[in-house]
């Protein structure tokens, strides 16, 4: 992705218990990071480890 191309963020509700989420709140605060940063990265990562690879195309096949 370029410098130009712009990303459209979307919402993610979900639903866990209220003692969940305080504590995670209180562990993404002592990383000085916030709880959205923290679900991103891990997002991303649980990607890269589990998407099927991207094919691409031969360029010398017609």
């Amino acid at each position: 992705m370029s410098i130009n191309d712009e990303v459209k963020n979307v919402k993610l509700s979900i639903y866990l218990p209220e003692e969940t989420r305080a504590r995670f709140k209180s562990a993404c605060a002592l990383h000085r990071k916030s709880m959205n940063e923290i679900l991103v990265d891990f997002i991303d990562d649980f990607l890269k480890q589990n998407e099927p690879p991207v094919k691409t195309k031969d360029k010398g096949a017609k």
